[in-house]
């Protein structure tokens, strides 16, 4: 059973015991899933349990006793509130306060079984956020010239998420790619190429070139203890001759987070999600609005997980037509588009969105995937967080807004 830590606040004019007699049907249900520890506010002088911690509005009166212990309280502060005793309105003048004073929380209220999904939704991004503490991320090679937006504070990424930027010097995959045998990687280029559904343009050389390009990074993931990285691989092509699009689709496929032109931000979101989710994830460029009222577009790249699609085409590398690059081809299905942005990671968009087909635009990137979006498409021609989106498998947008909220962010607006 997960434990859940329940800051407790009431007013002074009723017994603590009434509080567990007044708001008995909460509780029990919240009692039935969690283990859960009450802390008062006269405990809050000790240093708050590592579990998943949020604050129970027992009832009204309370706004000057939680606004005297915020410093104690964890960074995002979820107020849960059933509506007995005003809790709801004293939940709303906290919220209120905190919004004013740059601290940022959420109220859970409706009916029982809404609160409890509440509570998993946070619970699971604490878990989430607790996994993400200690990861190393690797930055192989400077991000592309053209990503003039998409860097990271390295230091705020340290403060705010816990995790470790590593940069690495391109010419260490270089020295490994020559200094790996073609024979060293018969073995999984065979079993590349016999899973797919068609090879079209590379010849079976370029596949083993961009398997020992793959074995290379693969090397300096371990070599590093890297948790998730980004490279810089249009910088490779003209030293190797092959691209990376395989390198990171596969390594995706393992379950290491891998982004490619050096895209920080980028990378660090699909880490997000991959941490809450366990899913793999797509990282794409929005490519083509084809009906704004409909939310209708196409995200398209080169680096799709195999093992992420329904079938896959082994195909080259859209931009530089050399190198070996990833068709993937899904039926419909739903999925969540996310970004998380900004030098310190603060803004996010999210949207539940349905992919209708895979298109075979031969000017686009060769992972095609028409989505209908719930969300209004003016975000990407007003307030779009950079150029490439994540994209995973079902909907999944509570968790990971969850998640992105714990960590500091904030939806665009």
């Amino acid at each position: 059973m997960l434990k859940l830590n329940l800051i407790t606040f009431a007013s002074s004019l009723a017994s603590r015991e009434s509080i567990f007699t007044d708001h008995h049907e909460l509780l029990d249900a919240i009692g039935a899933k969690y283990d859960v520890q009450y802390i008062f506010p006269e405990q809050l002088d000790e240093p708050l349990p590592g579990d998943a911690t949020m604050v129970l509005v027992g009832s009204g009166g309370v706004e000057e006793m939680v606004k005297a212990s915020i410093d104690r309280l964890p960074p995002y502060v979820v107020l849960i509130a059933d509506g007995l005793k005003n809790s709801l309105a004293a939940s709303l003048e906290i919220l209120s306060w905190m919004r004013l004073n740059n601290r940022q929380g959420r109220v859970l209220h409706g009916p029982i079984d809404f609160i409890l999904q509440g509570i998993d939704d946070y619970a699971l991004a604490n878990e989430a956020v607790a996994r993400l503490r200690g990861m190393r991320v690797g930055v192989i090679g400077k991000p592309s010239g053209w990503l003039i937006a998409s860097n990271v504070d390295y230091r705020l990424m340290s403060e705010r998420w816990g995790i470790e930027m590593v940069d690495i010097p391109l010419d260490e995959v270089v020295k490994g790619y020559e200094a790996i045998l073609d024979d060293e990687v018969q073995g999984i280029t065979d079993e590349f190429m016999a899973h797919a559904n068609g090879i079209l343009e590379p010849s079976r050389d370029e596949v083993v070139k961009a398997m020992r390009l793959y074995r290379s990074v693969k090397g300096i993931v371990e070599r590093y203890s890297l948790n998730a990285f980004t490279l810089n691989c249009f910088d490779l092509i003209p030293t190797t001759h092959t691209t990376g699009c395989v390198a990171l689709a596969l390594l995706n496929q393992e379950g290491i987070p891998a982004g490619c032109e050096g895209d920080e931000q980028t990378l660090l979101t699909m880490l997000a999600v991959q941490a809450v989710t366990g899913e793999m994830t797509f990282m794409a460029n929005p490519s083509k609005i084809l009906d704004n009222a409909a939310h209708e577009m196409v995200f398209a790249h080169c680096t799709i997980a195999p093992a992420m699609t329904d079938r896959y085409i082994i195909r080259d590398h859209y931009e530089s037509l050399s190198g070996v690059a990833v068709e993937g081809i899904f039926d419909p299905t739903d999925v969540t588009v996310v970004k998380c942005g900004g030098r310190g990671m603060e803004h996010y968009f999210i949207s539940k969105a349905r992919l209708l087909e895979c298109t075979t635009n031969p000017n686009m990137c060769r992972t095609q995937l028409h989505l209908r979006l719930d969300e209004s498409l003016d975000y990407f021609l007003e307030r779009s967080i950079g150029n490439h989106h994540v994209i995973v498998r079902g909907d999944h947008r509570r968790c990971i807004e969850a998640t992105l909220r714990l960590l500091g962010a904030k939806p665009t607006s």
